[in-house]
């Protein structure tokens, strides 16, 4: 619910205003937390909306007094990740540069071979 549209996404976040849904959330904390993390770390950075990421922080912080302990361990093994993913992009991207070098260097081969087994035949 909180990756999805604006205005489901933002009702979705003031159920942490509800004090029944808090306490199933604190019970449950060790489940909810990771499975919630990265999406809420993505809204805090990155979205245009003021109030979602407001309420986003909100969620953060009670994330974090919930378990500072947790909190920690799932910000680290998510840039961790992040990095991760990074360094596996730019191999791919090199990767991709020597296949499209080693290509034009076939092509080129193949275009001088031709032309010398044409002038053969010539």
């Amino acid at each position: 619910a909180v990756v999805s549209t604006q205005s489901t996404g933002e009702r979705a976040l003031y159920y942490w205003n509800n004090e029944y849904i808090m306490s199933l959330i604190e019970e449950h904390h060790r489940i909810i937390m990771p499975v919630m993390f990265p999406a809420l770390y993505i809204i805090s950075k990155d979205h245009w909306n003021q109030t979602i990421v407001a309420l986003v922080y909100n969620v953060l912080k009670t994330f974090m007094e919930m378990n500072n302990l947790l909190f920690d361990e799932l910000t680290l093994s998510y840039k961790a990740e992040r990095q991760r993913e990074r360094r596996r992009d730019t191999q791919r991207e090199e990767a991709w540069k020597r296949i499209q070098k080693l290509a034009i260097k076939a092509s080129n081969f193949s275009g001088t071979a031709s032309g010398v087994s044409g002038s053969d035949t010539g």
